[in-house]
């Protein structure tokens, strides 16, 4: 019998850094193209930057969303490599600046699951893997509460209303990995306990670091999302 996405005992033994990044994958990566754009979301101008597979990398079909934390924006996924290096993989990558951060205006009004579902509409992305870091679980858990089946994987790391999620993390089967700082003594291990809840998950403590533990470890977070991604994708129902 082939795995599905809801098959728990998968998703919290499989080893997500059982193959390193490939050898040549920096250099994949600066061929990669980001194009910087807006879009009208619910009357709000939002900016977001987008990156697809360079000539010569077959598409693997998936959409890596990248969400941010207070102190940051998209340009911190620039600066860090993150979106050349999902594009060098084979994914569609957006990184989107959320209402009154980077260059997107302030929301009005604005219902942070709508807002996200609208941008996700109009991009035309379905079924995307989400990155969510702090500040951004205001946003992907509401949404992953209003819409549980519509996202194809799940990486927050350390976020916000993490405790929102606990009355219902028992119905989840998204695919989910939890990733937070071992220097992240508030947020990282609040954050842990409380989505652990969710059967199709697994946690990822990194060691050394701190909050925004992508900062401190950069390498083992994205070889932590390239084989995260590739099971998300080899396991789709």
């Amino acid at each position: 019998m082939s795995r599905t996405k809801a098959d728990a005992n998968f998703w919290k033994t499989v080893n997500l850094e059982a193959e390193d990044l490939p050898a040549d994958i920096e250099n994949t990566a600066a061929k990669v193209q980001v194009n910087s754009k807006t879009v009208n979301i619910m009357g709000t101008n939002t900016f977001y930057r987008e990156a697809h597979p360079p000539e010569g990398v077959p598409s693997s079909g998936e959409v890596v969303v990248l969400l941010h934390g207070a102190a940051f924006k998209s340009e911190t996924w620039l600066k860090l490599n993150t979106i050349n290096l999902l594009a060098a993989m084979g994914h569609r990558v957006v990184a989107i600046d959320l209402p009154g951060y980077g260059e997107t205006d302030k929301a009005k009004n604005v219902d942070n699951a709508d807002f996200l579902q609208e941008f996700l509409t109009k991009l035309e992305i379905t079924k995307p893997v989400m990155v969510s870091p702090s500040m951004s679980g205001g946003f992907s858990i509401p949404y992953i509460l209003k819409h549980p089946e519509a996202l194809g994987g799940y990486v927050p790391v350390a976020p916000v209303d993490s405790n929102k999620i606990v009355p219902r993390a028992s119905e989840l089967t998204i695919p989910t990995l939890i990733i937070y700082g071992s220097k992240d003594h508030s947020l990282g291990v609040e954050s842990q306990k409380n989505l652990i809840n969710i059967p199709t998950s697994q946690a990822v403590e990194l060691p050394e670091a701190k909050h925004p533990a992508y900062l401190d470890r950069p390498n083992q977070f994205h070889t932590l999302l390239y084989n995260f991604i590739k099971q998300v994708h080899a396991h789709k129902v």
